[in-house]
């Protein structure tokens, strides 16, 4: 009796849209999920660069694609988005931003299920939704501010409208009728729109056009009718994407001819196909290599079995997804011979992943057939894989260039420095975007200088004249203490370090951090005074001696509380940066090494300052410094990572002294 209550109640289920909506919300949960784990990095800030300009400036200047590889679409889109979250006072904020890259993938893993439930029925249809809804490399590039998901929601959207409209034809041989007539013109419609979209958006989704247009002889052909006039409209709606697609494909061409490097045709393509599979499966797991060598090789047999095993009662998809799958890979893989980079980023062939995965869930319904067991343990372990496969998006190994950990360690260094001025000089220059986005909602370094001098490969030659030139100038900017010099994407642009070294060459070092993808190095570019200056309120004022002749006169801590371990800056674990103001009471004869130590109460010391090569005590020693001057000098205190929360005293010591106390530090 309970038995058939359950079986009725099933029944009842599956007869409502309940099962749909689960499959939009397991793909509405892992997209919402920390949304601001991540910061905003390089190309996500060069996506809020374009969309911050007017349309007419997005599309004069991505049109061409000269100052910029993608077309406009995407940019103006987040154009809108931005200027409608401006609205509401969320213009600035990474996670509101973000949701427009969480409904866009919400809407591909909507437009899969309608499309596979068209084809193959609803069985499969929720197979594919659910494994498109849990697919690592899906999840993370929805929430990424880039053209690559759009393109791909827009090219499944468009996959579905030539379907609809094959399904909104009449019977071979009945008359055309009205009824149908708007509805099939809405899908065409809807074709060259979705397509349009792809192709203004990312230029890689041209290479899904012939495959979907061979596709329209196969969906024209329906037991022994083939219908004529399904292919002549299909060849309307394509001559007109084809037109209004030409201005920009010739851009496209004349652009990657003169500037990619050129490769071999075909080469490399069995690894290609392993490496598209790892992409659009587990992706990122941390798992060890066997373990994840097998994960692939099972959806391998699956995408195998739906490919090759025969198809239900309905039409047989395989013909379309061998076309649709194959015919951009083999693209692809012949265009090698004009650009070797055609494979190069996991993100290039992400339009295809949806049509894999779909594959997958074919070869799952496949083994159902023959064995319901096989079939449902099959769709199963596929799940778990890709859930299993999620956790790690949101783990410091998969940090890109934290701007945001840059941002905000200038911004506190700031904070801790209210009347000294700092001034950034961000290297190579087109980088700008990325920091400028975090350092403009930071209130204490909202109207800090920030230079971008330096694009064009620099040579020794011009050390002493491009290079002097440029930041002879900033060398004090606005009268500026300290000056960061930001760094990232060298390659190709400074590979010597040259700029790096002609401020190593004249400035004493402040610091060094290094958050996930950028190198940050501060300098003293001003560090003796003749008075010292107004400090913070938390500044200690020890007015006590170091060592015979020198007297520290004051300390701050700019790191007032800091993690043991650190994941941001230098990980393993965190640093005590301190700022201390020392002065020459009477002429000093030796000056003995000097470091500083965080101890807890019962003297047990968990952390010592880091010899740095280069700091102002190394350039300008004490047995040189003038009397009545002031000397800025910073140290970093390296933590030990088992330190326990709580409070910690930090001292400064020289060599053979007793050392003198600075205040006290929160570890966390």
């Amino acid at each position: 009796m309970a038995a058939a209550s359950l079986t009725a109640l099933r029944r009842r289920l599956w007869t409502t849209s309940l099962p749909e909506l689960f499959v939009l919300l397991l793909a509405a949960l892992p997209r919402l999920w920390r949304l601001e784990y991540h910061s905003i990095w390089f190309d996500e800030a060069i996506s809020l660069n374009w969309a911050r300009l007017g349309p007419a400036h997005i599309w004069s200047g991505t049109f061409q694609l000269l100052r910029d590889k993608h077309p406009p679409a995407y940019y103006l889109a987040l154009h809108y988005w931005q200027t409608l979250l401006g609205w509401f006072g969320a213009g600035q904020s990474d996670a509101a931003l973000r949701i427009f890259g969480v409904l866009i993938g919400i809407l591909m893993v909507w437009g899969v299920l309608r499309l596979v439930t068209q084809l193959s029925g609803r069985t499969a249809g929720l197979i594919a939704g659910a494994l498109t809804a849990l697919a690592p490399v899906l999840v993370w590039y929805s929430q990424e501010l880039r053209m690559f998901q759009p393109a791909a929601t827009a090219i499944v959207w468009a996959a579905y409208f030539l379907v609809a409209a094959r399904q909104h034809m009449p019977p071979h041989g009945a008359s055309p009728g009205r009824s149908a007539a708007p509805v099939r013109l809405l899908c065409w419609f809807g074709l060259a729109a979705t397509l349009l979209l792809a192709l203004y958006s990312y230029l890689y989704a041209a290479f899904f056009l012939p495959g979907l247009g061979l596709s329209v002889f196969l969906l024209a052909r329906r037991n022994t009718s083939f219908n004529r006039r399904y292919v002549l409209e299909a060849i309307a709606a394509f001559a007109v994407v084809a037109l209004l697609f030409l201005p920009l494909a010739r851009s496209a061409w004349t652009v990657n001819s003169a500037s990619s490097p050129s490769g071999a045709a075909f080469a490399g393509f069995l690894p290609n196909l392993w490496r598209q599979l790892h992409i659009f499966t587990v992706w990122y797991t941390g798992w060890p290599s066997s373990v994840r060598t097998a994960a692939i090789l099972f959806f391998a047999l699956l995408v195998l079995a739906g490919l090759l095993l025969p198809g239900d009662r309905r039409r047989d998809t395989r013909p379309l997804l061998w076309l649709w799958i194959g015919a951009p890979l083999l693209i692809g893989s012949a265009l090698l011979a004009t650009n070797a980079a055609i494979f190069r980023e996991d993100r290039y062939f992400l339009f295809l992943a949806p049509f894999v995965l779909w594959t997958a869930a074919r070869g799952v319904s496949a083994l159902g057939r023959w064995q319901p067991s096989a079939g449902a343990l099959s769709g199963l372990v596929a799940l778990a894989l890709l859930a299993a496969s999620l956790p790690v998006l949101w783990t410091p190994p998969l940090f890109r260039e934290n701007w945001r950990a840059a941002a905000d360690y200038i911004s506190a260094y700031q904070e801790h420095s209210p009347r000294a001025a700092a001034a950034a000089l961000v290297h190579p220059y087109f980088l700008l975007p990325a920091l400028d986005w975090y350092l403009r909602q930071q209130p204490a370094a909202a109207k800090m200088p920030v230079y971008g001098n330096f694009n064009a490969p620099l040579t020794s030659e011009q050390a002493e004249s491009l290079i002097a030139a440029h930041l002879h100038d900033l060398a004090a900017p606005n009268g500026a203490d300290t000056l960061w010099l930001v760094q990232s994407h060298l390659a190709g642009v400074d590979d010597h370090r040259l700029v790096q070294s002609w401020l190593d060459g004249r400035f004493p070092l402040v610091t060094e951090q290094y958050p996930a993808g950028v190198e940050m190095r501060g300098y003293a570019v001003r560090y003796r005074y003749q008075a010292l200056p107004a400090l913070s309120d938390t500044a200690v004022h020890p007015q006590a001696q170091l060592f015979p002749g020198v007297e520290l006169t004051a300390c701050e801590i700019t790191t007032p509380a800091v993690p043991a371990r650190d994941v941001l800056y230098h990980p393993p674990s965190g640093w005590v940066h301190l700022r201390l103001w020392m002065r020459k009471s009477e002429e000093v004869s030796e000056a003995p090494p000097l470091f500083a130590l965080v101890q807890a109460g019962d003297g047990q010391i968990w952390g010592r300052s880091l010899e740095r090569p280069g700091d102002v005590l190394s350039v300008y020693p004490p047995t040189t410094w003038q009397p009545n001057e002031f000397v800025r000098v910073e140290l970093d205190v390296n933590l030990n990572a088992l330190a326990q929360p709580g409070a910690y005293n930090v001292k400064i010591e020289a060599e053979g002294q007793p050392g003198v106390p600075c205040g006290t530090v929160q570890i966390e």
